[in-house]
């Protein structure tokens, strides 16, 4: 009986042993699992810290593009070119921290279905930590897809603004182009009423260059001269041109001269006076009365 006592005894202790190494290893995987578990919560925590602050900040650069939007739409209306710029260029600013917010909330979202298989691969009974993920991912999924629609909103408005601002800027290059053919029209209108014309020679002179001519008849059939006046056509060519604002004193050489043309003298002055001829020089005093009744100015030397 003794030896079958003691093999017993063997066995027993043997079953124990085997026992306890099963109860330690089944111990081991279950503080395995909770470690894993709790690990799973930790990371779970961290994603949603993440993406509550993500969702912050989304909200703030929201609220900066409807502040931004509300305002153009009011002024509109007002706004030149530069101003419409600046309001788009800030309106692509926020657009961009937008889609910067975006992307992260998307990685958040990878970082969550990871989360989620690990748990899954961990347990299937905590059935409330995987309701919590699949709650943070579908919150995490509604901000991200009303954000994406929020930023596709913006896009639209800076697309329009652009648009917009291409055809304004196209009507200010059309109008500056209509401004400088204007000015260019009113320069070259001004240079020609502007514009006048002076000559100077002897009357002989004068006649020979069909400036002068010689008109009606002699008082007698013999005797007698004919009337000496401006030629009915002149030609600006056998002139001295000049700016009638710009050129107001006009120096004659040495002689004693009248003036033949139509010109109202009374409103030029001559340098010295000689016989009631004009020596020196004739200072025109007020361009506008002096030239009024003729561009040419025919000045006789006596």
């Amino acid at each position: 009986m003794a030896p079958i006592a003691v093999f017993s005894a063997v066995a027993l202790a043997a079953c124990n042993n085997e026992a306890k190494q099963q109860l330690a290893t089944l111990a081991h995987t279950d503080s395995v699992r909770v470690d894993s578990l709790a690990g799973v919560r930790k990371d779970l925590l961290d994603e949603v810290m993440s993406s509550t602050q993500f969702v912050a900040q989304i909200n703030t650069e929201l609220a900066k593009a409807r502040s931004l939007t509300s305002k153009a739409d009011e002024k509109v209306e007002t706004m030149d070119v530069g101003a419409r710029v600046k309001a788009n260029e800030d309106r692509k600013v926020v657009v961009a921290r937008i889609s910067h917010l975006v992307a992260k909330l998307d990685s958040v979202q990878t970082r969550l279905a990871s989360t989620r298989a690990r748990a899954a691969k961990l347990t299937q009974k905590d059935s409330t930590l995987m309701t919590q993920i699949a709650t943070y991912e579908k919150s995490v999924a509604d901000l991200t897809a009303a954000a994406e629609k929020q930023r596709a909103e913006f896009q639209a408005v800076i697309d329009k603004q652009t648009t917009q601002i291409a055809q304004l800027n196209g009507q200010v290059d059309t109008l500056s182009q209509v401004g400088t053919a204007l000015k260019d029209t009113v320069g070259q209108l001004t240079t020609e009423k502007n514009t006048v014309y002076y000559v100077v020679g002897t009357k002989d002179e004068l006649i020979e260059k069909g400036i002068l001519s010689k008109e009606g008849q002699k008082r007698f059939l013999l005797v007698g001269s004919r009337t000496i006046a401006p030629a009915r056509e002149l030609d600006p060519s056998k002139f001295t041109k000049i700016d009638r604002l710009a050129n107001r004193t006009i120096t004659l050489p040495e002689g004693e001269y009248e003036i033949l043309s139509r010109q109202n003298v009374a409103f030029a002055a001559p340098a010295s006076e000689k016989d009631g001829k004009i020596v020196g020089a004739l200072t025109i005093n007020q361009p506008e009365q002096f030239w009024g009744n003729s561009r040419f100015l025919i000045i006789v030397r006596s």
